[in-house]
């Protein structure tokens, strides 16, 4: 118990420093918005040692069911171990039950002070640090789950880890994705134009995050010299008309891979989505004096031309024999990673939920953080948390000699209850600033 109160009050006065810090930089800099952009949001991460979880502001609200899950599981927890360690040393319980306060669950435990106050101060310890030493264990579980354990139990039970083969499997779609009606759950992408994704979702992120939101191809493809020319509108481009002027939806602008000047529309399709047609990196790779050698041609950050390499699960009806398929999505990087979520693990049935895997991680990541973060809040001394009652403890169990006579006793008792409300007082102010600090912090990294 000490030992936990120890490192709670280091880091509360970690947080509490940092935060201190990073609001004085902004008061004593330049008031203009980028300055503030700078000091904010890139280094909000490393700023701040409790992220505040606000649903809508720093939390999606798509995530507020696994969020009240794992706080509930969480409050749950604390409290099944302050009433098992009171069955253990013989306190009954007055009464046990959840609540919910506006969107907050919780849960409670109501000891009787009595018959608690009447223990020795190490068996009333064990009591009232039982919740965090529960919230410590359940961390512990949640890490070794993240870890792998969870990846061990899903391919037991019929799922299929992509790592060592490569590829990413399809878990979801925006619905109002282009992507949504081509690759169902499950799909299984492996490449992105040229570029296997040989370490899964690292290669994914790789191509789909580019500084630039740029992709160049660095082979291009051998087209004939006589494939019908569609003009050149598509290729009159700018920031406005990512994909050109032309009202045909079927066409793309590519151009010669030795020059930018050497423009033209051709049908996207036929060349894009083709496995057969011949690929090149230069023209004298294209053989016939009928062949050039082409590429896209995408200045446009948020008019990229991407094809998709994927397999179609088994289960998937489909008119055609083969399940892999190359489809062209036009548009930005971005909008892909943001629209399709991804996984290393695949279902080998179709019964099998193919986003399961993908919810219990997300609900024992929120559980992780917050098992650990209501156990190193829980045992500081501030004004009642559970810590106060045992640093009450810890202070009678040190300092009252072991031959002590009443009126040591009483003396000791004044002396430790002194010491214990200065500390009380300091560590709640502590407590009080980091929480409203973090919060502005969060509030702040998203203005």
């Amino acid at each position: 118990a000490s030992v936990t109160m120890v490192v709670g009050m280091a880091v509360i006065v970690y947080a509490g420093l940092k935060i201190l810090s990073s609001l004085t930089r902004i008061v004593s800099v330049d008031q203009s918005q980028h300055v503030k952009r700078e000091l904010v949001e890139p280094n909000n991460g490393d700023e701040q040692v409790f992220l505040p979880m606000i649903p809508g502001v720093t939390l999606p609200m798509s995530h507020i069911g696994y969020y009240l899950l794992a706080l509930s599981v969480c409050g749950l927890f604390h409290e099944a171990g302050h009433a098992m360690a009171s069955f253990a040393e013989g306190v009954p319980i007055q009464s046990s039950g959840m609540f919910v306060m506006y969107l907050y669950p919780g849960a409670f435990v109501n000891i009787p002070d009595q018959q608690l106050q009447a223990l020795a101060p190490f068996r009333q310890l064990k009591i009232i640090c039982a919740g965090v030493w529960h919230n410590l264990v359940l961390y512990l579980f949640a890490s070794l789950s993240l870890a792998g354990g969870l990846k061990l139990l899903l391919i037991l039970i019929g799922w299929q880890s992509l790592e060592g083969q490569g590829g990413v499997s399809v878990v979801d779609i925006r619905t109002n994705s282009p992507l949504a009606t081509h690759l169902p759950p499950a799909t299984l992408i492996y490449q992105l134009d040229d570029t296997p994704l040989t370490h899964n979702i690292e290669d994914w992120n790789t191509f789909l995050f580019k500084e630039d939101g740029r992709h160049t191809l660095e082979q291009g493809f051998c087209v004939s010299k006589t494939h019908e020319n569609y003009g050149d509108k598509c290729c009159d481009i700018d920031d406005t008309n990512p994909f050109g002027r032309s009202p045909n939806t079927t066409i793309s602008c590519f151009r010669s891979i030795e020059t930018a000047l050497d423009k033209q529309c051709l049908s996207t399709l036929p060349i894009l989505a083709s496995k057969d047609i011949p690929r090149c990196k230069e023209a004298s790779d294209c053989h016939g004096q009928e062949m050039s050698c082409v590429i896209p041609y995408t200045p446009s950050a948020a008019g990229q031309v991407v094809r998709i390499y994927a397999q179609i699960p088994s289960w998937v009806e489909s008119e055609e024999t083969d399940r892999r398929r190359i489809f062209i999505f036009e548009g930005e990087l971005v909008d892909i990673w943001e629209s399709v979520k991804v996984s290393i693990l695949s279902p080998q049935f179709w019964i099998l939920p193919v986003s399961l895997p993908h919810i219990l991680e997300l609900i024992l990541r929120y559980i992780s953080s917050f098992t650990i973060a209501l156990a190193l809040l829980n045992i500081l001394p501030a004004f009642k948390l559970d810590g106060e009652f045992a640093l009450e403890q810890l202070l009678i169990f040190f300092m009252q000699p072991t031959d002590a006579s009443l009126v040591t006793t009483t003396r000791t008792y004044r002396a430790t209850k002194q010491v214990q409300d200065s500390i009380v007082k300091i560590t709640s102010i502590v407590v009080g600033f980091v929480i409203v600090g973090s919060l502005v912090m969060g509030l702040l990294s998203v203005v």
